[in-house]
């Protein structure tokens, strides 16, 4: 019998600490007790090859990972994602894989039109993919992981025999059936008792039980936690649903005040003018501070400014997920100098209902409140106005019926779009956006562990607000 991961990884770091080779892992495991170090070279930045890094000493708090998983263990995976989707629903996933010691650069995406429907289309997509990762990585298979309609597209691939024989093993999570070509696991919302759709893709349990399908053993890591080496990210900016790149627009990278989210410094952290595909990074950024992310472009008068929960880890699965000046979401948004409109999105589905069949308080509070000149607005709960437990995009702002009043009455075209919702709340604006609104979400009403982001009141007729909450707890 073979030896198992983890024996495999002790003997390697036996060899590190009998030979004293330069470059091996640690071995310390992820969930160590938390110490500081330091990066005492003059320029992270030179020593990453990288841009928005500060040259100074930095001091960084958080974990080491584990020693890397074996090549022949760590196929590559290839990720497929479902309708509206993109490789967003991954992002948090790949993070813990790579907690457990899986290569960053073996986790990739198959991003495709959300809103298209030429299956055949991105089934050869996704062969293009699987043959440029076998090239690149010299292996002879991958794994592959379909979600939602990503399954429906996956099952088209497989059906093919010679498309087949590239993938060891399968996961089809919430979606179509395990086909009988390959070794499969289907993880679905029965299977995890109290996540919805969306949810069954980012959730630690859905991890576990595809790291053990896929590695053979459980992981020694499920909850993402800071990581103490500089955190570098890297992703896409895209059109929303279409996952078309933002090309031409450019993408300043701010570092922001995390009590009132206005900006700390006159030049922007990072700053890139986007290609074809939208991609940006990747880039150096301080480990738990927030930034904000704006795209403009000169074929549109409206800034996008996205504010991200702060991150924790590496991640190459970055998604900013944005609209032209024409998109829908932009042209069925109410703008004004008066107001802010904000969209609140997250990689699990907002809970407005309870959920009867699991213990305990199963509804997600959202509240905004607002510091502006004009006078401060209390917070209220926009999940009030949320119709059901399906949306991950929540348009918030004020509707053209009642002007500056809040009604939390659903906004007309997002309530009937898939995955999103809409609520009218009057958040007030100032010219110079010199004020604040706080978005703050107990998620699932887990009041000891509040995720709160901070924004600049940016007036809606320029400027679109997106805040991104991340699908596992930051504190």
């Amino acid at each position: 019998m073979g030896l198992g991961v983890r024996a495999r990884r002790l003997l390697a770091a036996a060899a590190c600490l009998t030979v004293g080779l330069a470059g091996c892992a640690s071995d310390a495991p992820e969930d160590a007790a938390t110490t500081t170090t330091a990066v005492t070279d003059p320029s992270i930045a030179a020593v990453a090859g990288l841009p928005g890094a500060d040259a100074a000493r930095v001091d960084q708090a958080g974990t080491d990972p584990l020693d890397p998983l074996p090549e022949d263990v760590a196929l590559p995976i290839v990720f497929v994602h479902g309708f509206a989707g993109s490789a967003q629903q991954y992002e948090s996933q790949a993070m813990r894989f790579v907690a457990n010691g899986y290569p960053q650069d073996r986790i990739v995406a198959y991003d495709h039109d959300g809103a298209g429907v030429d299956l055949a289309g991105y089934a050869d997509g996704v062969d293009a993919l699987v043959d440029r990762v076998l090239d690149e990585f010299g292996s002879g298979q991958v794994y592959l992981v379909g979600h939602s309609r990503g399954t429906s597209v996956s099952s088209l691939y497989l059906s093919d025999r010679a498309r087949a024989a590239k993938v060891a093993k399968y996961v089809a999570i919430d979606g179509a059936p395990c086909p009988e070509v390959v070794p499969c696991l289907a993880p679905t919302q029965g299977s995890n008792p109290g996540q919805s759709h969306v949810e069954v893709a980012a959730s630690p349990e859905s991890f576990a039980a595809q790291y053990e399908f896929l590695i053979g053993e459980p992981p020694e890591v499920t909850e993402i936690v800071p990581q103490r080496a500089p955190v570098v990210l890297a992703g896409r900016a895209v059109d929303f649903p279409s996952n078309e790149g933002r090309a031409g627009a450019t993408l300043d990278v701010w570092a922001v005040d995390a009590d009132t989210g206005h900006r700390t410094g006159d030049v922007p952290h990072a700053s890139f003018t986007l290609g074809d595909d939208g991609a940006f990074g990747p880039f150096v950024v301080e480990g738990g501070a927030p930034y904000e992310y704006v795209l403009s472009s000169d074929e549109s008068a409206v800034q996008h400014h996205l504010y991200p929960q702060p991150a924790l880890r590496d991640s190459s699965l970055m998604r900013l997920l944005s609209s032209g000046p024409d998109g829908p979401t932009r042209t069925n948004t109410n703008v004004g100098d008066d107001h802010t409109s904000v969209i609140a999105i997250r990689m699990r589905e907002w809970y407005a209902d309870d959920v009867s069949d699991v213990a305990g308080d199963q509804r997600d509070v959202l509240r905004l409140a607002v510091r502006s000149s004009a006078g401060d607005v209390p917070a209220v709960d926009v999940m009030a106005g949320v119709d059901g437990n399906g949306a991950i995009g929540l348009h918030l702002h004020d509707d053209a019926a009642t002007p500056g009043e809040t009604t939390l009455a659903r906004l007309p075209y997002f309530s009937g779009q898939p995955f999103q919702d809409g609520v009218d709340v009057f958040l007030p604006a100032d010219p110079d956006a010199s004020g604040t609104v706080t978005v703050t979400n107990l998620p699932r009403g887990d009041e000891s562990r509040p995720q709160t982001v901070n924004v600049a009141n940016w007036p809606s007729r320029g400027h679109a607000v997106t805040v991104m909450f991340a699908d596992h707890p930051v504190d």
